[in-house]
This record gives structure tokens, sequence and C-alpha cells, in this order.
């Protein structure tokens, strides 16, 4: 239960490299739309990194700015924008400061095999990426 207070809406979005920065900029006019079409009082925090990356600098300023409480929401396209893993420990975080969570293309159920084979997936790509250098944009020498 939302208390008087709890007025803000904080929506987040994130890509994985510079290359998708246009997709990034997609998913911000969705997600705003969204919020403005709901008339909610729009605070953004958009990173660009992988969702393996608990470091990433707007994510922890949203982190923070979760637990000022007057925040009623945080809105996301897909719930994998604010992590790969670990999504159910940053509901339980928003749940401790009575923050909804709003996902806005929410996947049909998928189930258990295809939703495990999806998260092996992105953790190979992720870390063969890293690996190779690709995400950073530089080349790494392997020794």
């Amino acid at each position: 239960m939302l208390t008087e207070k709890q007025t803000v809406t904080l929506a987040y979005c994130r890509c994985s490299t510079q290359k998708q920065k246009e997709n990034l900029e997609r998913q911000i006019g969705r997600v705003l739309e969204h919020c403005y079409k709901n008339k909610w009082q729009v605070e953004l925090f958009k990173d660009i990194g992988s969702g393996l990356n608990e470091n990433r600098r707007e994510f922890k300023k949203l982190l923070k700015r979760v637990s000022q409480g007057d925040v009623a929401r945080v809105v996301l396209e897909y719930k994998d924008r604010i992590a790969r893993y670990g999504f159910e420990t940053f509901k339980s975080y928003c749940d401790s400061y009575k923050v909804a969570i709003v996902i806005i293309e929410d996947d049909q159920k998928k189930e258990f095999e295809q939703e495990l084979v999806d998260d092996i997936i992105s953790l190979v790509t992720s870390y063969s990426a890293r690996l190779y250098g690709r995400r950073g944009g530089r080349p790494k020498k392997c020794k």
C-alpha cells in the first residue's frame, strides 16, 4: 500500500553497449510515454553496461533513490533491463520500501527450460564478449 508521500516514479533503461545507444533512446521513449500516459511524476535513470554488472552508476543511484521514502514505483520495459540475474533480490529490496515494480513488456511466462537456456546464453555471450574485448570497443590482449 502506497503512502501519501510516495508520489515519484523512477524509470530505468539500459542497453549493453555503445553500439546499442539508438535502441536505448527508443527504450527511453517507450518507458517515458508509458509514465506520461499514467500521469506519473517521473525521474529517468539510464545506463550503458552489462546487466551482469552490479556497479552501474545509474543503477546504484536508483537503489539509493528507492530508499528515500517518496518513490511509488520503478518502471522497466523488461525485467532484464535492471539485472540479468538477481531480479528477485531487486524486487525484495523494493518491496521492503513498499515500492512497486512496473514491467511494461512482461514476457509471457516461459517454460523453466527455455528460461534456463536464455540465461545460459546471456551468461556465455557476456563473458565471451568481455574476454575478446568487444564490449568496450577496444581490443584486449590475451596472454
